[in-house]
């Protein structure tokens, strides 16, 4: 497998700014972008994670992780991005309070960490937002009702910008944004692999994460790692230390929903 690949959508943009011969704009949102997705990934880094895969198109630079990111790293990882490109504003900000002159430098520069920042908080998956709003929302029913609300919003809201823009000078950008809105769909609650053998994962390799008695079997299932294997610890439990065996053969006696209060 590849580790990085160019979506066609970022070979679009590209040739749009060429046709148009905005070097410039270019530069400076790919730069932007580039930092964005940088912050993700060294978060990531820092916690543990290794990358498999890098994809860039128009709207990011995706990256696929070597394991399913768990719940307790989600936000950190997904807000990385959006903060460093708003901190990238204030630094420029700052830069144009003390050097006036470097607003004719930065100013496009600025421009394309704010809106990117923006954009990517909107709560849509599958930009970062989406990601943070799909990790606060626990039921797959309910975040993908409220994921429709927020698209059919938008989309109105675009079209609506489009429509206005015809009676002047028409702008193809926000019918792109519909469209985006339409197409791109939230993602399942990943399935996870229950039977998997502790003798299948690296022993070398042990995750402990502190849980408490009100968790669900569930939060717990989407928490396991792949390539590690995962002990959970509840002090106030009669059995504080749960493993991944243990995990198995509650999820089979109990539902899912239980509690593991209810349990231990």
């Amino acid at each position: 497998m590849k580790k990085f690949r160019v979506g066609i959508s970022f070979v679009f943009v590209v040739v749009l700014c060429l046709v148009f011969k905005n070097f410039l704009l270019l530069i400076n949102y790919l730069t932007a972008l580039i930092l964005h997705e940088l912050a993700h990934l060294f978060t990531a880094i820092s916690r543990g994670y290794k990358l498999k895969q890098a994809r860039l198109d128009m709207f990011g630079l995706s990256i696929t992780l070597d394991e399913r990111i768990a719940d307790s790293d989600s936000f950190a990882i997904n807000i990385a991005g959006p903060l460093l490109n708003l901190i990238l504003c204030l630094v420029c900000m700052s830069l144009y309070w003390l050097i006036p002159q470097s607003q004719n430098v930065l100013n496009l520069f600025c421009i394309s960490n704010f809106c990117l920042a923006i954009f990517n908080l909107l709560p849509i998956y599958p930009l970062d937002g989406g990601k943070i709003f799909r990790s606060i929302i626990k039921s797959d029913k309910a975040y993908k009702k409220l994921d429709l609300i927020i698209r059919l919003v938008l989309s109105a809201v675009f079209l609506g910008l489009f429509v206005y823009s015809c009676y002047n000078t028409i702008n193809f950008f926000y019918l792109l944004m519909v469209l985006f809105f339409v197409t791109s769909k939230p993602h399942n609650n990943p399935t996870f692999t229950l039977f998997k053998t502790a003798k299948e994962k690296n022993f070398n390799k042990i995750v402990m994460l502190k849980v408490n008695e009100t968790s669900t079997l569930f939060e717990l299932l989407k928490q396991v790692r792949r390539t590690a294997y995962t002990i959970f610890y509840c002090g106030t439990l009669r059995t504080p230390y749960i493993d991944e065996d243990m995990l198995i053969n509650y999820s089979l006696t109990y539902p899912l929903d239980s509690k593991l209060i209810n349990i231990i």
